[in-house]
Parts: structure tokens; C-alpha cells; sequence
């Protein structure tokens, strides 16, 4: 081949390199404008991750003891399902039945002695029956001992007092006879005197017989005198020992009285107290308030001492309706706001198989917090409701129980493809040329 051949075979070449290479430039800047056109225009959903899990929208419940006791029976394991009002331990109420026993005894004992205070005011004979008394057969013969004890005290103290009557009321009897002696004495001097005289005047009797006569109706004026005032004297102690008798009496009666008073008025309270106190032996048995599932036992051995109050299991509760609670970073939080759509994949199930759930943002905490005590991580907690049921491939529903994980996507509005892969760029052109 010449050399003339040879540069026309090269300029054929080279014609044909420039042709094709136009072609790729062309079909390249073409591609492009149509990418970027496509990532401009085309948008996808802006998510925001979070992991969670789900909880029942009321809190689990403690189930507390609202008595002390010792523990008879317990009906439940962890993890079984109760319903409202089914039992969950029965307790054997030592300190209150204690109390009632010694309540109900008080009562008892406060019929008996309000029957014989009764007695004692009325006057009658006592007698405990077998339907004031009870079980309480002691107390009743300790009452009966009081009535008798005391009606012979005071029967005693009238007796002696009525004695003490009975002598001076002799001596008043014995008095007043004296009295009416003295005063027939006296009366027959004075006539003796009054016939005397005369004579004594006209010297027929001797004047010495006059001062004998009028010497004797002086002393019978005396002795009349003291009669007179034995018989007051006699009189007024009878009056005083009556009196006294009455009082003996009427202390007795305002005794019984005034205790009467307040053992009614204590009767009242304990009767009023009683069913108050038999409430709290009921309690001792210990129901679900909600339906649920047994989440923690704190007591499990029979016969363990268990003080009011104190929380004998952990309830979740399953007849409400569940939420998830999902972690949020504090640097993604800002997307998201309330009712956000958000889509939930259950980690006990295959999403790629089964799909996932609906959701919506029904709650957002208004603080962040720490991850543990003492640590500077934290996190958002954000309430997620789920608007639907979990149906797996083969058509059955899916049963959700508290305390299942959770991740979570809360798409929050809608941005493009181009500013998806712009954003990084974005933020390393803020942040660059930076001390």
C-alpha cells in the first residue's frame, strides 16, 4: 500500500471516530437530562425510622392487697390470662379478722351489759339468755355476777340505814310517850298546886308543901322539854336516813343510767364499725380489676406475709384498646407532627410475607428522655395507634399482645428524588471550610 492510500485510509478513520463519538456524548447528555428530569419531578415518601414497642393505652396495672394477711392461695402463673372479677389470690386476713373477732366479743359483751343495766333500772331480775349471749357464756355469768354483786351492795347499805330507821323510830315512840307523861305529870302538880294554894293562904297547909309542888312542876316542865326535843331529834334523823336511803337509791339508778348511756352509745359505733370491718375481711380476696395478662408475680410461695398495700402482681391489660410506643431522635423529631401516617412492621413477623400495619401518630412527649439514668442519649417517645388488624397469608388474624417490638416509619410529607440525594451535599457544603 502507498503512503497516498494509507493517509486516505486514515482520514476515512478518523472521520468515522468523530461521528460515533458525537453519537455517545449526545446519547450520555441525554440520559442525564432525563435523570435529573425524573429525580426532579419523581417524589417518594419522607420517613422517619424508629424502633418501638406495644403497649396497652391504659398503664399495666399493680394489683395491691388492700389488707394484711398471709397468702392462702394463688390462681394465676406469669403470662396467663385473666379476666375482670376472676381471683387472683385469696389472703387469709389475720390483723382484721383479729379485730373483728375482737369487735364482734365487745359487742357481745356491751348486749349483756345493757341487759343488765336494764335490769338494774327496772328493778327486775336478770337473767342472759342464750340469744343476747352467744357464744359469749362467760360474759354472761361475769354479768350476772356484777347485777347480783351490786343489788346486794346496795340492798346491803338500805339495810343497814333501814336498821338505823327502825332505832329511831323506837326512839321516837319511846319519846313521845315521855312526852305525854311529862305532860300528865305536869298537869296534875299544876291541879295540886292550884288547891294547895289556897290552903298555904289561910294557914291551913304549911307554905313548904307550895315550894314542894312548884319545885316538882318545874322539873316536870323540864323533863317535858326534853321529851319534846328527843322527839324532834328522833324525827329528823328518821327524815335523814329516809333521805339518805333515797339517795342510796336514786345514785344507784343514775349510775346504771349514765352507764347505760354510754354502752348504748358504744354499741352504736361497733355496730356501725362491724360491716365496715367484714368489707375488709372480704377484700382479702384479691380480683383482676381489668382483663389481662399476669406480667410480674411479686408473691408466689403460699403462706408468705403480705402488708396492705403492697403490690401482688403486675397486670397488663388487654381489653383496651393498644398503642406503640416508638423511640425518636431528637435530630429527627422535627418531622414529625400529629396524625402522621406511619407504617409498622411487627419483628415476631415477616413483613416481606404478611405486609405491615397502618398506623397514625396519635401523641408526641413533650421532653426528651435519657435512654438510662445518667446517661446524655435520649430519645422522644412518640405514640403510634394502629388503624387495623394484622392478617397473615393464610388468613389468620394475628393476635397483638403488649410488649411486642416494633419498628416504625412515620412518613411526614413528600420530597423529591434529586432532594434526597442532594441533602447529604447540602450539609457538606454548610459544614465545609469549617474550624
Amino acid at each position: 500500500m502507498s503512503s497516498t492510500d494509507f493517509k486516505k485510509l486514515s482520514r476515512e478513520m478518523s472521520g468515522r471516530n468523530s461521528a460515533s463519538n458525537s453519537v455517545v456524548l449526545f446519547s450520555i447528555a441525554g440520559f442525564l437530562g432525563i435523570a435529573l428530569t425524573w429525580a426532579a419531578v419523581t417524589e417518594i415518601d419522607n420517613v422517619t425510622r424508629g424502633e418501638g414497642k406495644i403497649v396497652s393505652q391504659m398503664q399495666n396495672q399493680l394489683v395491691q392487697s388492700a389488707e394484711s394477711g398471709v397468702v392462702l392461695r394463688r390462681n394465676v402463673l406469669e403470662n396467663d390470662r385473666v379476666t375482670a372479677g376472676q381471683i387472683l389470690f385469696e389472703i387469709d386476713p389475720i390483723e382484721a379478722q383479729a379485730e373483728y373477732d375482737r369487735m364482734f366479743q365487745r359487742l357481745d359483751t356491751l348486749k349483756i351489759k345493757v341487759a343488765r343495766l336494764e335490769a338494774e333500772i327496772a328493778g327486775t331480775d336478770f337473767t342472759p339468755s342464750t340469744d343476747i349471749v352467744g357464744s359469749s357464756v362467760q360474759i354472761g355469768a361475769n354479768e350476772l355476777s356484777l347485777f347480783e354483786a351490786r343489788k346486794r351492795e346496795l340492798q346491803g347499805a338500805i339495810t343497814i340505814l333501814e336498821e338505823r330507821r327502825a332505832q329511831k323510830e323506837t326512839t321516837l315512840n319511846s319519846s313521845r310517850q315521855s312526852v305525854g307523861t311529862a305532860t300528865n305529870l305536869l298537869a296534875l302538880i299544876k291541879d295540886e298546886i292550884a288547891v294547895v294554894e289556897p290552903l298555904v293562904r289561910e294557914n291551913i297547909a304549911p307554905e313548904t308543901r307550895l315550894l314542894a309542888l312548884k319545885r316538882e312542876r318545874e322539873q316536870a316542865i323540864g323533863s317535858l322539854s326534853d321529851a319534846e326535843a328527843s322527839v324532834l331529834a328522833a324525827q329528823s334523823s328518821i327524815q335523814e336516813i329516809t333521805s339518805e336511803i333515797a339517795n342510796r337509791k336514786d345514785t344507784y339508778l343514775r349510775q346504771a343510767m349514765e352507764e347505760l348511756a354510754q354502752t348504748v352509745a358504744e354499741r352504736a359505733e361497733l355496730e356501725k364499725a362491724l360491716p365496715a370491718l367484714s368489707d375488709r375481711i372480704e377484700r382479702t380476696v384479691i380480683a383482676a380489676p381489668v382483663d389481662g395478662i399476669v406480667n410480674r408475680l411479686n408473691f408466689r410461695t403460699v403462706g408468705a406475709f403480705v402488708k396492705a398495700g403492697d403490690a401482688v402482681l403486675e397486670l397488663v391489660p388487654t381489653n383496651d384498646a393498644l398503642k406503640i410506643e416508638t423511640r425518636i431522635a431528637p435530630k429527627d423529631i422535627s418531622n414529625i407532627k400529629v396524625d402522621d401516617l406511619a407504617r409498622i412492621r411487627l419483628s415476631a413477623y415477616d413483613s416481606a410475607r404478611n405486609g405491615t400495619l397502618d398506623g397514625f401518630v396519635t401523641n408526641i412527649s413533650p421532653d426528651a428522655t435519657p435512654v438510662r439514668e445518667g446517661e446524655t442519649q435520649s430519645f422522644y417517645i412518640v405514640d403510634v395507634a394502629m388503624s387495623g388488624d394484622m392478617v397473615l397469608n393464610d388468613g389468620t388474624a394475628v393476635s397483638l399482645l403488649p410488649g411486642m417490638t416494633a419498628t416504625v416509619d412515620v412518613v411526614s410529607g413528600k420530597r423529591t428524588i434529586l432532594e434526597y440525594f442532594w441533602s447529604p451535599v447540602a450539609r457538606i457544603q454548610e459544614l465545609a471550610l469549617r474550624d
